[in-house]
């Protein structure tokens, strides 16, 4: 017993020399020097929080950050509590005690160990935050499918219009009953070479057009038009296809109002080239197309993908992503003017985020009081899902993107399992399908249609 009391006090003499040796000799304490912060987060009054990094390499006499603040509609951009990343020992003038004023330029400083200054500016807009609700999901065969024709689904009034190779029905926005199947009166597609639509588009108005197909040289396509789902179709132009190796009419976009202004776009498949008809008054201003030839370093594939942003000649336009002929789930924005990527993410990155099923040429590009969001239909011949992607920092401030990673707002990754083919028909193998937003009238709410090929139709509610 002793012995052992020894030991300790022994120890306990060895630790207590060890400490008093190390009282002695304190290291000196440098202050850390340094006046640039590293970061920035902001809180609103709604209990919505945004983190924003600053380039610390940045030596301006004053440095602009441009931030873009997550909140509601209702979010009061005057009353914003922000703090900062910055050096040991460095303060900010004037402090943050509180919530502060960013609904026009903040002005203030950090002031390093040393005395020296920084003077910052903070540019803040309002990010609204949308949240999606699903109205109603039907399957394949509550929805009448047919195997493998039903490629695309668009708006009208109140109505959802869901394609078919045969004819066009709509159903009910409010709960996905059919209301009707729209007219077909007088179409001449069964006399042309190619006989059957296989893709359908509604405009920004609720109007519909919809082609018959080509696949080689001296094709005859007729473009079709209604005036909402009441109305009797109305030929828009003819078209002699006259493109080599490549096809046309797998994918319609039209943006605008066709009664009044609008432009109506066909991807070229397997080319680097789309079609565009300039429409005003219900008819086109020259049957001839505008040919427009992009840039890239991959080649489209068949289910060609354009989706402008604006009403005019020139629109910036989103693109499809495609790697050997497969589409990949990518973002890529292209500038209407040179028709050269002024963004392209890298395509998905698998094993980083869960499973990723491919796909992702069905999509729709959507403004809405300040937020810009591309909604997409991952896909592939067994499964399918719905995502979201916040596309802001493409449109505004594209270079400080990191990673396609930064844009998901929403993307349950398992999703897909709740998601098959409907069993009574069989698998997606040309993976097709698509996607319609339709913007209410104030620009402050939306509904999004998601349809899948045998698999059925997924309607949102954004607000």
């Amino acid at each position: 017993m002793r012995k052992r009391i020894n030991i300790l006090l022994s120890l306990c003499v060895f630790s207590l020399t060890f400490l008093v040796t190390g009282c002695m000799e304190p290291e000196e304490l440098i202050p850390t020097a340094g006046n640039k912060l590293t970061a920035l987060t902001f809180l609103t009054s709604d209990l919505i929080d945004t983190q924003v990094t600053v380039d610390e390499t940045e030596t301006d006499d004053v440095i602009v950050i441009e931030a873009d603040v997550n909140g509601l509609k209702t979010t009061d951009m005057s009353k914003i509590n922000v703090s900062v990343n910055i050096p040991n020992n460095a303060r900010v003038e004037p402090a943050f005690a509180g919530p502060v004023d960013l609904s026009e330029p903040y002005h203030f400083e950090v002031v390093g160990a040393d005395g020296a200054r920084q003077e910052y500016v903070i540019e803040a807009n309002l990010s609204v935050q949308y949240q999606h609700r699903t109205l109603w999901k039907k399957t394949a065969t509550e929805l009448g499918f047919t195997n493998h024709n039903n490629g695309a689904v668009g708006f009208s009034g109140d109505y959802v219009v869901v394609h078919d190779r045969g004819g066009f029905k709509y159903f009910n926005i409010s709960d996905g009953e059919k209301a009707g199947d729209v007219s077909m009166e007088g179409i001449d597609w069964g006399s042309l070479q190619r006989t059957v639509p296989l893709h359908m588009a509604t405009d920004d108005a609720g109007n519909i057009a919809s082609c018959n197909f080509g696949v080689a040289e001296g094709d005859v396509i007729h473009m079709y038009w209604w005036e909402g789902v009441d109305a009797t179709p109305e030929l828009l132009f003819e078209y002699v296809f006259d493109i080599p190796d490549a096809q046309v009419g797998r994918k319609i976009y039209v943006r605008g109002d066709m009664t009044d202004h609008a432009f109506l776009y066909l991807g070229i498949s397997k080319q680097n080239k789309f079609l565009q008809w300039e429409i005003k008054n219900g008819a086109v201003v020259s049957e001839e197309p505008r040919r427009v030839d992009y840039t890239w370093d991959y080649t489209m594939g068949i289910q060609a993908r354009i989706v402008p942003t604006e009403v005019a000649e020139n629109s910036n336009y989103f693109l499809a992503r495609y790697e050997d002929g497969v589409a990949k789930v990518a973002i890529t924005y292209m500038d209407g003017t040179t028709n050269t990527p002024i963004y392209q993410s890298e395509h998905h990155i698998q094993n980083v985020y869960h499973q990723w099923l491919g796909g992702g040429h069905a999509f729709d590009y959507a403004e809405m009081d300040g937020a810009y969001y591309i909604f997409m239909l991952e896909q592939n011949a067994f499964n399918w899902m719905r995502e979201i992607f916040d596309v802001r920092k493409v449109i505004l401030r594209p270079d400080e993107i990191d990673s396609i990673m930064d844009l998901i707002k929403f993307r349950a990754w398992n999703d897909w399992l709740n998601f098959p083919m409907d069993p009574n028909f069989a698998s997606n193998g040309n993976v097709t399908g698509e996607v319609k937003v339709k913007v209410s009238a104030d620009g402050k709410s939306a509904y999004v249609a998601f349809l899948c090929t045998n698999g059925g139709v997924e309607l949102w509610d954004i607000y």
